[in-house]
């Protein structure tokens, strides 16, 4: 097999597709094709159940192929259902330590939160053990960033403290993705190239012009209808409806006594002819009309576009402004017209696209109709393609080994999130800090930063958004948080106001300093503080201060105090002490500022006669 040359392989419900197709310029050309239908029921809604069944007509596309080209083929290109796909929207918010100009890292942090909180939710979808561990994470959208509670379209570069981001993760089981391999590896091929089944189809079917609209793709298969929906450049979310081609064949089939085939060819052309010819299982030849098929088809093809419809609105929440059909069910007649109603769209606004429709494609792919044609030709021209490309590698994560699948280049980010690891851990958080008042003002002691964790790629330090390669050898330390604040009420009252003085007062010593209060409760400068306590505290800063606390008496007690008399008649006015208070032998003034190691005496003072004004 050429390099030029690429073999792409389209494993559906009930037909595998083979092309070989050639990049020639800006242009593609189909070499060669091959089809095959399924036996058996090997593979029901997009999923393999019978490896070996489906296999064996994989192998018959391949070696028709072979015969055809004369070229030994040994890769191939394929795609996983999107049928399968899980999405989840999530979002995540974190407060910075104060407001700044916000750094890509900031960003990164906040989307992989939402997404682990994405991966949270799937697991508790179901209750099996390591559940969500089953699956791949394989992108995200993002819906809308906030800035301190204001929508806003970029966070980089802008100022603030609050950040939101609203997203939608996508996750693929694990088992999709096992089979499809064991499949190609069975037939002694190995898997070239990876892509979704609804990135395939969107690459050719929805034009470099047309990738900035809003729009749903539907893929009407036989068991299914598979629904992307892009908007921005990308797709922003997938579903799958469990309603398709088959009910409305079946109908048919059912109605008017003729086998599956007959059925699925009256489906596809009663629009354009009036009258048609069949032949019952019963060997009887019957004419029917157009009308009797729509009348028989229409609750199948009612149900059928309303889920439809009401998918495309879960995933949009308002009607597109436009929606492709593709896949063999979307050669209904009707269909358009019964869609347009259900989800508020007029017709012209809705188109179905076939094989013709494709200017960079040549050449033919025979015994199939061309609707069902699209999703090969994606997956060949995604596999020629850097864009969109699901890379599959093996790395390790802590020395366990963790394999990854990503539709764009995988991250150390993307590796963790395989791995199950918290990376919300590699921000140190900070200790718990301690608060009280301190004479009815508040007072803050924070705890320690704490250590932040580090990220080494083959022993060399890493970002989250830093590209692996397979074989890389990631070691991930968790953040060491920072010790929770302790403290003495010391700590809290000035240095200045913790003050222990000596007092001599009538020959006697005494110890006059800072009285502390804690809750009511008399303690010491080195007692331990308490979370959310009550801190007062009083200084003695005068000698007036030291005597009240010695004498246990209010130090207004030793105010002067206001005396009025009448003499000669006439009232007079003094002002004079209570107490009096003496430094050896001499009278000082009881707001002098306190010193240590005074020697005071005091006496108090009788003023007869006199009457306090």
């Amino acid at each position: 097999m050429t390099e030029e040359i690429t073999f792409a392989l389209d494993i559906g419900t009930r037909t595998i597709i083979g092309l070989l197709v050639k990049k020639e310029g800006k242009k593609y050309k189909i070499i060669n094709s091959a089809v095959s239908e399924h036996q058996t029921r090997a593979m029901l809604d997009g999923q393999i159940h019978n490896v070996a069944d489906v296999a064996a007509e994989v192998k018959k596309v391949k070696e028709e192929l072979e015969a055809k080209s004369g070229i030994t083929l040994n890769k191939a290109a394929v795609a996983a259902a999107g049928r399968a796909l899980k999405t989840v929207s999530e979002s995540a918010e974190i407060d910075l330590e104060k407001s700044r100009y916000i750094k890509n890292g900031d960003v990164n942090r906040l989307e992989i939160l939402a997404i682990q909180a994405a991966q949270n939710r799937l697991k508790k979808s179901d209750k099996k053990e390591n559940f969500y561990l089953n699956y791949h994470f394989v992108g995200y959208t993002v819906s809308s960033y906030y800035l301190d509670n204001m929508e806003i379209g970029s966070l980089v570069g802008q100022r603030g403290k609050n950040l939101r981001v609203d997203l939608v993760a996508t996750f693929l089981p694990r088992v999709v993705i096992d089979s499809l391999l064991s499949v190609i590896s069975s037939v002694g091929l190995e898997v070239d190239h990876i892509t979704l089944e609804p990135i395939a189809a969107s690459q050719v079917v929805i034009p470099e012009s047309m990738r900035g609209f809003n729009l749903a793709l539907v893929d009407i298969g036989a068991g299914t209808s598979d629904i992307a929906v892009t908007k921005g450049g990308s797709i922003i979310g997938y579903d799958m409806v469990p309603t398709a081609g088959d009910e409305i064949t079946e109908k048919i089939s059912e109605k008017f006594l003729i086998d599956y085939n007959s059925a699925e060819k009256i489906k596809c052309s009663y629009g354009e002819n009036e009258i048609l010819k069949s032949r019952t299982i019963l060997g009887d030849e019957i004419e029917i009309t157009r009308e009797d098929i729509k009348k028989a088809v229409e609750p199948e093809l009612d149900d059928l576009t309303h889920a439809v419809a009401a998918s495309i609105l879960k995933i949009n929440k308002t009607p597109p402004q436009a929606v492709i059909f593709i896949g063999g069910g979307s050669l209904t007649p009707e269909l358009k017209n019964k869609f347009a109603e259900k989800i508020d769209l007029i017709e012209s606004r809705i188109g179905i696209r076939h094989k013709d429709d494709l200017d960079n494609v040549a050449g033919e792919i025979d015994n199939i109709n061309s609707a069902q044609t699209l999703t090969p030709i994606g997956i060949a021209v995604t596999a020629r393609e850097t864009k969109n490309r699901a890379v599959f590698i093996d790395v390790s994560v802590n020395n366990e080994a963790v394999n990854l699948l990503s539709i764009s280049k995988p991250t150390v980010a993307d590796a963790l999130l395989a791995a199950d690891i918290d990376i919300g851990k590699l921000t140190a958080s900070p200790g718990m800090g301690l608060t009280c008042t301190v004479n009815g003002k508040m007072k803050v002691i924070k705890g320690e930063l704490g250590q932040p964790g580090e990220l080494l790629l083959n022993d060399k330090k890493a970002e989250l958004d830093t590209e692996l390669s397979s074989g890389d050898n990631i070691i991930f330390e968790p953040a060491k948080p920072g010790k929770n604040a302790e403290a003495l009420i010391k700590d809290v009252i000035p240095e200045k106001d913790i003050v222990d003085y000596n007092l001599y007062l009538n020959g006697s010593k005494n110890r006059v300093g800072t009285k502390i209060y804690q809750n009511n409760k008399l303690l010491s400068p080195d007692s331990i503080l308490k979370d959310g306590s009550e801190i007062n505290y009083t200084v003695p800063r005068t000698i007036r201060d030291g005597l009240s606390q010695i004498l246990e008496i209010p130090s207004k007690k030793l105010d002067n105090k206001k005396f009025s008399f009448y003499f000669n008649g006439k009232k007079e006015k003094i002002t004079d002490s209570l107490y009096i208070i003496k430094e050896n032998g001499r009278e000082v003034n009881p707001d002098r500022k306190l010193e240590n190691n005074l020697y005071l005496e005091i006496e108090e003072k009788n003023t007869p006669g006199l009457t306090a004004a």
